[in-house]
């Protein structure tokens, strides 16, 4: 499944730059709804321990990789950008989790 719309021709490095300057912001503010689920989820969860959850951890990575291959892009790229995102959702969820609660 692929939500994203087809790009425009590229006939010059300033067409490819407008592109990946329009995509970066358009990831900026998806992270930004994902971030906002973090708040949500900190707001909810009662126990800070269950703040981190290796089985949808695992399963999160697992759908990026089903996900990216389905995509033809890099899959061990994607899981370790993801790693990386889960890893710091984790610790923001934790500060916010924290926050709510002083």
């Amino acid at each position: 499944m692929n939500d994203s719309q087809p790009l425009p021709p590229m006939e010059t490095m300033t067409d490819v730059r407008e592109q990946v300057d329009r995509i970066d912001a358009e990831i900026i503010a998806l992270m930004a709804q994902r971030f906002a689920c973090m708040d949500a989820a900190a707001r909810i969860k009662q126990d800070r321990n269950i703040v981190r959850d290796e089985d949808r951890k695992a399963a999160v990575l697992q759908h990026v990789k089903q996900r990216a291959e389905e995509a033809g892009v890099p899959v061990p790229t994607m899981a370790a950008i993801w790693e990386m995102l889960i890893e710091s959702s984790i610790s923001y969820e934790l500060q916010k989790w924290d926050q709510l609660r002083k």
